[in-house]
């Protein structure tokens, strides 16, 4: 009896991922619109199991191409477990991505270029012209009613520098992230010739916060400083720093 159970066991499964495989992807996509609006897919192709959407958009985010392929492993988290690649902003991108029973959406192990100007252009409250490049790694995220409840990773920037309306170059810039109850956050740091350090915030209603603090080094431009004196507070050491609040 016990290996008739198994044999039963092992069937039922099999027979679910056969349905998997089969099963149309713009059924679950359509059914994603529906529970976590404004999300939109575009020309979905393939299965459940294995397919692709030529556009994805949510809000002001948009991404595509993007596939998936199905991670059985999730189930036994209670997941739909899905590893996807594609482009988001014009860059490349991978992670695995699960939605859990409750409707909550969780992430891990996902890579990210980015060109930080693309995302100056849709979340600076100051018009920068920026250099260099993006790298974003989120070890784990969950997302609730459309937020991070929860987040752990970071990102760099090589090359970090500023042209307009000031020129500085900041080296190489990381940015350590997190999250408490209602917003997540950033503790920023470099190693540039010009020094900055401090943290960022962003909340569920999507009020953010910065508090920076920048040292001039040798290589600094009397421009640059004639800015900071400008923009910032004077602090001890010869740093500013550069406090904004506000709603994006």
């Amino acid at each position: 009896m016990r290996r008739v159970g198994v044999f039963l066991a092992a069937g039922s499964g099999v027979y679910l991922l056969i349905l998997l495989a089969n099963f149309p992807a713009a059924k679950l996509t359509g059914y994603l619109q529906q529970q976590y609006a404004p999300l939109a897919f575009h020309s979905v192709t393939g299965s459940v199991f294995s397919g692709s959407a030529a556009r994805i958009e949510h809000d002001a985010l948009v991404a595509g191409p993007v596939s998936w392929t199905f991670r059985p492993s999730g189930l036994l988290q209670g997941r739909l477990e899905y590893h996807l690649q594609g482009n988001a902003m014009q860059s490349p991108f991978s992670g695995n991505v699960a939605i859990g029973m409750d409707g909550s959406v969780h992430a891990r192990d996902v890579e990210v270029r980015l060109d930080p100007a693309g995302l100056v252009e849709l979340y600076s409250p100051i018009d920068f012209t920026v250099t260099g490049r993006m790298a974003v790694s989120i070890e784990s995220l969950e997302l609730r009613d459309g937020f991070p409840s929860q987040l752990t990773g970071h990102f760099g920037w090589t090359g970090a520098g500023v042209v307009e309306p000031v020129s500085i170059e900041l080296g190489e810039v990381a940015v350590l992230l997190g999250s408490e109850p209602g917003r997540i956050t950033g503790e920023v740091s470099n190693t540039g010739d010009a020094r900055v350090a401090g943290s960022l915030s962003l909340s569920a209603s999507r009020d953010y916060s910065v508090d920076l603090q920048l040292t001039p080094g040798r290589a600094t431009s009397a421009e640059v400083v004639e800015f900071l004196e400008s923009w910032g507070r004077p602090e001890p050491g010869g740093s500013y720093r550069l406090v904004d609040n506000g709603r994006l």
